[in-house]
């Protein structure tokens, strides 16, 4: 049997106080939970009054920058890349009096932009 035992001290002198709370013939056993079911039936409606969102900057920081060096920046080209564009051209060369056409020539072709070593392909060599 499981006795609690506690001294108590009094004035007079102390006290052995004992509690039995017959605990060993308790029997307890569960064999199902209750079900539990929680549910929201309604969501608080939440209502703001007029909401003023005028934002305004009043007054800005003056910003001051003293530059009492000099500086020299020096910019180069080191090295143009080796590029061969190729630009079509079409031009119209004539003569014409008052809007009448009498003699027109027409160019054709493209023109290049080389900045590699030249080396001519094979549709490229002058005849």
């Amino acid at each position: 049997m499981p006795t609690y035992k506690h001294k108590v001290a009094n004035w007079g002198g102390a006290y052995d106080v004992a509690v039995d709370a017959d605990l060993d013939n308790m029997h307890m056993s569960v064999e199902k939970l209750p079900e539990v079911v929680s549910r929201v039936k309604e969501l608080p409606r939440i209502e703001f009054g007029d909401i003023n969102s005028n934002v305004r900057v009043k007054e800005l920081p003056r910003i001051e920058i003293d530059a009492n060096t000099t500086s020299t920046v020096n910019l180069a080209i080191k090295e143009i890349p080796d590029v061969r564009a190729h630009l079509p051209a079409h031009y119209n060369l004539g003569i014409s009096i008052f809007g009448v056409e009498i003699v027109n020539f027409s160019l054709c072709g493209e023109s290049q932009i080389i900045t590699e070593k030249y080396q001519p392909r094979r549709v490229e060599s002058c005849r």
